[in-house]
């Protein structure tokens, strides 16, 4: 009798009411599903022969897209950074703060490996990892974010190995013999081409399983992204050009595939485990039409950047048949746990697919939204809306409008026509977006009984540390006549009223003293906003930067592009937030104080979204 997931949910209920007890629950993780999760770098629709024009050398993949549910209308995000963290969050990447690059996930996120690992499942992280930038900061690699084990590199820059001080260094990434790490040990470097030294290392988990419990195994693999650079055996096949070295490539990631379903049918374990191949965002289309017949590249939100293959296998249970909606990565969050026969965690922007995977019944249609921000060149915004279309406003400010193609079916047309958007109606729905997503969920206590009030979470964002950020809170009429702290998180940072009533930040050991505070309103909006960049050396480099301003309804009291820095000490992060007195409780705001309100944006009077007056209405509302 076929069992299909919900089914197989049943079964373990029943199990563990007739016998109960651990070893039941040992029993019960024992059936579950394996996952292998293989996830490519820079792959797009054209890069396997069967989705596109025929000329990828990737029968491995078009017999897995035959075995498989293809998921034709698939959308990721434009960059590997912020796409990963959507992935594994399941979450709309600004409010976790990816936009695209983040500090790392906050360690209060549920992410997709802590809740399989909650189910009994054993699990493995190998390969890129690439999501946060703060590499000194042990809470953001893999073993922090849910996996039992890793081997691989936190991102693809540090492949050439550490700087002579021992430290990361940002260089051109490779493929030949690379430095890897192991669950956080310095990195040590391994003879052969990357990614067949990953494939080995899944091959060694399936083949010889750590425990008896399911495995999770997390394959993010680097091929295609450049430098092209195919092992010698597969560049012999193909002409000396970049198109042929990156056909060369593609035909050593398929061989790689094909030694990991080899690896399963030996094992006995390819009936019981779901394999997902994705990619991470679109092709940047150096080498051959990789994205074809998309228009559009990486790092754009046309069609080209942000839609990509997905192929789910789960033999017996899923298997060659087409999904045409317009599915997100956000939803393999809550749709693996939920075939793992588990229950996704609350508050997830992504959709649980398993009705549309067992009887065919659509979730939700979406609308989907996209944000980039540069703070040399301000904001870059895309939105792809059922019906109507897409539109991408570029950095520059540029808004164009297409057709959504739909999904990519043999003898299906393609949609031409769209609507023509307009700036004034593109700013509106962005805004909308941003009002829903940019505020953070922190937990707050309201100060009581001579104790100031405390925020606490998020802990990678709740302070100005990296990339754009913004406080408010509303101040009650007061006379700050001497002095009063309105925000302190210890060995980090404070906002105080010095004697003279004016406003003061202290940050990475400097005084930012700005205007004298007039709290004349029944609530006085302050904005402390800004963003801090630190000094890159590859592949863009640049000097450390940063910005700081102090709003107080509208008017600005302070304004200063002084150096600051996010700590060496990461425990710095997880202090509490302490709001309208010093964290002992000494030096007290006269006045009283709303909840604050915290956003991963530099908030200004005149800008698209989530504005400078969007916070003041919601401190003082």
């Amino acid at each position: 009798m076929l069992l299909l997931p919900g089914a197989l949910r049943a079964t373990f209920a029943l199990c563990l009411l007739v016998l109960g007890g651990t070893p039941m629950l040992l029993q019960a993780a024992e059936n579950r599903p394996n996952i292998l999760f293989i996830l490519t770098d820079d792959l797009g629709i054209n890069d396997i022969a069967s989705w596109g024009d025929g000329q990828a050398p990737t029968p491995t993949l078009d017999a897995l897209s035959r075995q498989s549910i293809r998921f034709r209308q698939h959308y990721v995000d434009s960059t590997c950074s912020v796409s990963r963290a959507a992935l594994l969050t399941g979450r709309v990447p600004v409010s976790i703060g990816f936009e695209p690059d983040g500090l790392g996930l906050s360690p209060d996120l549920p992410t997709l490996p802590k809740a399989l690992k909650q189910l009994g499942y054993a699990t493995h992280h190998i390969g890129k990892w690439h999501v946060g930038e703060g590499l000194e900061y042990p809470q953001i690699e893999p073993s922090n974010q849910g996996f039992d084990d890793w081997l691989g590199m936190m991102n693809h820059f540090v492949l050439q190995g550490p700087g002579p001080d021992g430290k990361p260094l940002g260089r051109r990434p490779t493929y030949y013999d690379p430095w890897l790490q192991e669950n956080g040990a310095p990195p040590v470097r391994h003879k052969g081409h990357l990614d067949d030294l990953l494939t080995d290392r899944a091959i060694a988990l399936m083949e010889h399983p750590t425990s008896r419990k399911p495995w999770f195994i997390n394959l993010w693999l680097l091929s295609p992204h450049k430098p092209i650079q195919p092992s010698q055996s597969f560049a012999a096949k193909f002409p000396n050009t970049p198109e042929g070295k990156y056909l060369a490539l593609l035909a050593q990631l398929d061989h790689n595939v094909a030694r990991l379903l080899d690896a399963l049918e030996r094992s006995g374990q390819s009936g019981r485990t779901i394999v997902v191949f994705a990619s991470d965002n679109g092709s940047p289309n150096e080498n051959r039409n990789s994205n074809f017949p998309l228009i559009g590249t990486k790092a754009t939100y046309f069609e080209g950047g942000v839609r990509a293959p997905l192929l789910v296998r789960w033999p017996g249970h899923t298997g060659n048949r087409d999904i045409t909606i317009a599915t997100h990565e956000m939803d393999l969050f809550p749709t693996l746990v939920t075939l793992a026969g588990g229950k996704a965690p609350k508050g997830l922007d992504g959709r649980n697919l398993e009705p549309l995977l067992e009887s065919g019944a659509a979730p939700r249609p979406l609308e989907l939204f996209w944000a980039a921000d540069n703070p040399f060149k301000g904001m870059s915004y895309g939105g792809h809306l059922p019906g109507k279309g897409l539109f991408y406003r570029n950095w520059g400010g540029e808004l164009s409008s297409a057709a959504v193609t739909g999904p990519l079916l043999p003898g299906v047309p393609r949609t031409t026509k769209h609507e023509e958007f307009a700036r004034e109606q593109t700013s509106s729905m962005i805004r909308q977006w941003e009002l829903k997503h940019r505020p953070l969920p922190l937990a707050w206590k309201k100060p009581a009984d001579g104790k100031p009030g405390v925020l606490t979470g998020r802990d990678l964002q709740r302070s100005p540390v990296f990339g754009s950020y913004a406080i408010g809170m509303g101040l009650g009429p007061a006379r700050p006549d001497h002095s009063q702290t309105l925000l302190d998180q210890p060995g980090l940072w404070k906002v105080v009223l010095d004697e003279k009533g004016r406003v003061r930040i202290e940050h990475s050991g400097k005084s930012f003293i700005g205007q004298t505070l007039v709290l004349d309103r029944g609530c006085n909006a302050l904005v402390v906003t800004g963003f801090v960049h630190p000094m890159a050396t590859y592949p863009f480099p640049a000097q450390a930067s940063a910005h700081l301003t102090v709003y107080l309804n509208g008017k600005v009291l302070l304004d200063s592009s002084d150096l600051i820095v996010r700590p060496a000490d990461p425990k710095l992060l997880a202090n509490p937030t302490y709001i309208g007195a010093a964290a002992d409780g000494s030096q007290p705001f006269g006045g009283t104080i709303s909840r604050p309100v915290v956003v991963g944006k530099q908030l200004m009077p005149e800008q698209e979204g989530y504005r400078l007056a969007d916070m003041e209405r919601a401190v003082c509302h």
